[in-house]
């Protein structure tokens, strides 16, 4: 899967819109971060980003569900984020099925309202 096609699909499964706020010309930063966030109050569902020439994607979920889909190899907790409540996928490199992702993404969208 490539990044825009990553980015499509959690576009397709959320009422979102895509944002890069941590990318600008005052920054450090390497990493090209994509936003996923709710349109309602801009609060973000997902965050994609590819590190070490992997695609990934943080999501929010509940801990027990997080705890779940850790046990799949390339799912680990969240990347620079709050690792009780946020997962992040390796999405070419997981033993994760794809609807696995689909239902992480909806339930990040559900999370997030």
């Amino acid at each position: 899967m490539t990044r825009e096609e990553l980015i499509d699909l959690v576009l397709e499964k959320t009422n979102s819109y895509e944002d890069y706020p941590f990318n600008d010309n005052n920054t450090h930063e390497t990493i090209l971060w994509t936003a996923i966030r709710q349109r309602k109050d801009k609060k973000i569902i997902a965050l994609i980003f590819e590190k070490d020439d992997d695609l990934l994607i943080d999501l929010k979920l509940t801990p027990e569900h997080g705890d779940e889909v850790r046990e799949y190899d390339g799912v680990f907790p969240g990347y620079h984020m709050n690792k009780t409540h946020w997962n992040t996928v390796r999405v070419n490199n997981t033993s994760l099925p794809f609807e696995g992702l689909v239902k992480m993404i909806e339930e990040s969208d559900k999370l997030t309202k």
